[in-house]
């Protein structure tokens, strides 16, 4: 029980019998109350003010059951011991309907007042204890870095963590205002088939699943996650889940891919150029003097266009692993960012290009090249507008997250432009748009960061992100982009 002794409520209209229960419970360290009539009570009754009221049933104006009728009303946790002298089984149901704690009937001894307050005070014990676990049981789901969520039958949020906010950017009580947020939330594409995963898992006995998608912060940003039921072993209406942040690890597992690419790739440009630009400069020559020896022969134009093509993928190839070189200091990215908009601000405006920013103001310093850094904005504006028509908006938003800092570069761009997506960090292959991306992609690379890319309905989204604290890199030359 509680240090903090409480007061409790004694009413009955016989005053000597109301005085004698509370000179025990001022013996047992209560501040007892003592009132001999149902208005009395009601004009001093406050709000958590009492834990137990000890009521005499037979008062005058009002019954005692209907006195602590109105009593659980006004405080619910307040618990009632009925007094009477003449208890009927009536009375004993009613006070049963009301929720009364105990029931002791006239005369009563001393051990039968003691051991009705003793099974209080274990039950009142017992309460805070389970108060307790609940308190730290809300807390820890509080403060997990992952989403929990409760969702019905028709998949509106009956519980979700803080993490919503942290993760996602939104706060538990607007995620729960919102009857259809779960839904809302998730990538329109991936969206059939998580809501099939969960209204089957709502539907069956075994409710187990886990599955990957996509996420929309509100600010717009996709957030790769995992999202899996918390299997439970008791009657339980509704479907208890996680959603895990994973974005950290799938950029990491297509770094790792696109590293994986460039080594292999390093590993054959070698023994490529070795064994094949000699040949490839003798089937050149051969098809120029085939060409003039046989000017309408349709094989020489497409030997020596051929020819040409497998030349400027050899010298994509050479370039892209040419080493490179680094001078890093901490420096902010939204200043390198508005220093190249200010410089293609006239560009853009004579394409009829607009640019949309938003910034965070307080972002941390990152460690990088300045100079490469500002090289590899460029050339991703550069890309952007080179797809955009005139009119159309460049939005980029500049945000913190994860331990990284990020950088967003959105545009519209038509469905049949978007396609080919799959290779274009790499310099080579079909759909190649220049050594731009596939150079911001390794630039990067090497100063710790990452270049991500995602393709939404009619837009492109192309995302650098730095981590906070990065590596030194050896002071080398600087890089060019062309």
């Amino acid at each position: 029980m509680s240090d903090i002794k409480q007061e409790i409520l004694v009413v009955d209209d016989e005053l000597s019998g109301a005085e004698t229960v509370a000179d025990f419970l001022r013996i047992e360290g209560y501040r007892p109350l003592v009132c001999t009539h149902p208005q009395e009570v009601l004009a001093s009754f406050e709000k958590g003010r009492f834990s137990l009221g000890f009521v005499d049933i037979n008062l005058p104006d009002m019954s005692g059951l209907e006195l602590a009728s109105k009593l659980k009303e006004i405080d619910p946790p307040i618990e009632i011991v009925f007094m009477t002298g003449y208890g009927t089984f009536d009375n004993a149901v009613e006070a049963i309907k009301i929720g009364a704690y105990d029931y002791l009937r006239k005369p009563f001894g001393i051990n039968e007042l003691s051991l009705c307050l003793r099974r209080f005070q274990e039950r009142q014990a017992l309460t805070e204890r389970l108060e307790h676990s609940e308190r730290r049981y809300f807390s820890l789901v509080q403060s997990i870095p992952s989403i929990i969520f409760v969702i019905r039958d028709d998949l509106r949020l009956d519980f979700i963590n803080s993490a919503s906010e942290m993760i996602l950017g939104y706060a538990p009580e607007e995620a729960m205002a919102d009857v259809n947020w779960l839904m809302k939330i998730i990538h329109a594409e991936d969206r059939p088939h998580v809501r099939s995963l969960l209204t089957s898992s709502l539907k069956s006995k075994d409710s187990r699943f886990s599955t990957e998608c996509r996420l929309t912060h509100k600010e717009g940003h996709i957030i790769h996650a995992m999202i899996k039921s918390i299997p439970h072993k008791t009657e339980f209406k509704g479907l208890q889940g996680l959603i895990v942040d994973i974005s950290d690890r799938i950029f990491l597992e297509r770094a790792r891919l696109h590293d994986e690419n460039v080594r292999i790739l390093g590993a054959i440009s070698e023994e490529v150029a070795h064994e094949i630009r000699n040949p490839l400069v003798s089937i050149g020559g051969f098809a120029k003097r085939l060409k003039m020896k046989f000017p309408d022969l349709p094989e020489g134009d497409i030997i020596l266009r051929e020819s040409e093509r497998l030349e400027k993928i050899l010298q994509r190839i050479m370039e892209y692993l040419r080493p490179m070189e680094f001078t890093c200091k901490d420096c902010l990215a939204n200043n390198v960012l508005t220093e190249c908009l200010e410089l293609l601000g006239a560009d853009m405006e004579h394409r009829g290009i607009k640019g949309r920013l938003n910034l965070d103001s307080s972002l941390s310093p990152v460690y990088v090249d300045k100079d490469i850094l500002a090289q590899i904005f460029t050339g991703l504006v550069l890309n952007a507008i080179k797809e955009m028509d005139s009119g159309d908006t460049l939005f980029i938003r500049a945000f913190e997250s994860r331990g990284n800092v990020n950088i967003e570069f959105k545009n519209r761009v038509p469905r049949t432009k978007g396609k080919g997506l799959g290779k274009i960090l790499m310099p080579f292959g079909e759909g190649y748009r220049g050594t731009v991306l596939p150079l911001s992609s390794r630039l990067l690379r090497q100063m710790g960061g990452f270049l991500s890319y995602s393709q939404e309905p009619d837009e492109m989204v192309f995302t650098v992100s730095l981590p906070l604290k990065c590596k030194p890199v050896p002071e080398i030359t600087k890089a060019t982009i062309s």
